[in-house]
């Protein structure tokens, strides 16, 4: 078995804690390829065949026995009306609240509209095609993940791969059970172009300068005042590590008021609590029902969580080229608004989802939301370049982040604060 870092062992020890994405191809994708390629991506890195396993008051990642049987963790969905991106809503919806029943390695696929899917029956239109993704956080982000993707072009299918092909199982995950608490009515899919973040600075503080500025708005979120003044927005991490996986992510507080009106934080600090090194250990090592109390007690601290990540250039899955990649936040606890972005080339794909305060129209967060990315007008401009101004972030404590996957420390790397980035 294989030691597990802390930030791995907290994620898993937070339960059904998932990574969810989609990625959207720009055509119907071959299923022999895609199985040739996620067995070399398998292959290549050994902890997409562990499990967890709790022992003790720590948890160590064991290795499947046999090799990882693909038809258990792959799945096909045929519906020729999906044809535009939001219409995948439902479905990722529903797999983010149903944990994965598998009795091997806590990861899924769902492949949308695959080869051999007839059109839309009314339109004639070709469906849209899609990998909906669930993984446990503990074995990997939204960085990693994408990171697995890229790695997938690499393998070209035999005839076993066929045969395996022919035998994967029809499904859809509107028929699967919602058994996991969410603290959000939904969420929402967005994809915006790039040139209205692309401004001196770091475009992942701009990010969360959008989301402070849409959390603030009391026509969208009228219950959710007065607000705390804390942003949580991530940072790379450095880790070293064999398997290729894990999490390479971060949360950070950045605070929007005066250093004056801090105090009247119920708790002070308690927005920065994860940097404790004490508290992270309670949270890996404490009964999973009190870790994931104390989570969410953390993370009602927050208005808003704003996550931009880059997406490897060129993904192909399958044969066809990924036009946009879609992730979805964690157990994210009761915060008025999270923001994932995932940005290509042209765009940013971003999924909100509102949650506590949140009374307005959903469209009319999406059209708040987009002009604020992509500012047509300088009042919208205007808006996110004040925020900016009003932010400020404590100074990170140097803390020892328990060990890595590989058996070695492994210790976060501060981004400069206005560096560029995607």
């Amino acid at each position: 078995m294989r030691r597990l870092s802390l930030s791995d062992t907290i994620f898993y020890n937070l339960g059904d804690c998932y990574m969810n994405a989609a990625a959207v191809l720009d055509g119907p994708c071959d299923l022999a390829m895609l199985l040739a390629e996620m067995e070399g991506v398998i292959e290549a890195l050994p902890a997409l065949t562990e499990q967890s396993v709790r022992v003790g008051i720590w948890t160590f990642a064991k290795r499947s026995s046999g090799p990882v049987d693909l038809p258990k963790h792959v799945s096909i969905v045929r519906d020729p009306a999906i044809t535009r991106i939001d219409q995948l809503v439902p479905r990722m919806d529903r797999l983010r609240r149903s944990p994965i029943r598998i009795d091997g390695p806590d990861w899924r696929i769902f492949v949308i509209n695959p080869t051999g899917t007839p059109p839309n029956p009314e339109t004639g239109e070709p469906p849209l095609s899609a990998l909906l993704m669930q993984m446990r956080h503990g074995l990997a982000d939204a960085v990693r993940g994408l990171q697995i993707l890229s790695r997938m072009r690499q393998y070209e299918p035999s005839e076993r791969h066929l045969e395996v092909a022919a035998r994967l199982k029809e499904a859809d995950p509107l028929d699967l059970t919602p058994k996991i608490a969410v603290h959000d009515p939904g969420l929402s899919l967005l994809q915006v172009p790039r040139r209205g973040m692309i401004r001196e600075g770091d475009s992942s503080e701009r990010l969360a300068a959008v989301v402070a500025t849409a959390v603030a708005d009391t026509d969208l979120f009228p219950h959710a005042q007065p607000l705390r003044g804390n942003i949580g927005r991530t940072r790379f991490v450095r880790r070293r590590t064999e398997n290729g996986v894990g999490n390479a992510l971060k949360m950070v507080t950045v605070s929007t008021k005066p250093k004056r009106e801090k105090k009247k934080a119920p708790i002070p600090g308690l927005a920065r609590a994860q940097d404790l090194p004490i508290m992270q250990w309670l949270v890996a090592l404490t009964p999973r029902r009190l870790a994931r109390l104390m989570m969410k007690v953390w993370y009602s601290n927050f208005d808003g969580v704003a996550t931009l990540i880059p997406m490897p250039r060129k993904i192909v899955l399958g044969g066809r080229q990924v036009k946009a990649t879609f992730g979805i936040p964690p157990l994210w606890g009761p915060v008025p608004m999270a923001v994932v972005a995932l940005a290509d080339g042209e765009h940013y794909n971003a999924t909100l989802v509102p949650g506590n305060g949140f009374t307005a129209d959903r469209a009319a967060l999406l059209d708040r939301v987009y002009h604020l990315l992509n500012p047509e007008e300088g009042d919208d401009l205007s808006e996110v370049e004040d925020m900016l101004a009003t932010f400020s972030e404590a100074p990170e404590q140097a803390s020892d982040q328990g060990q890595g996957a590989d058996g070695n420390s492994s210790s976060p790397v501060s981004l400069p604060a206005r560096a560029k980035s995607p």
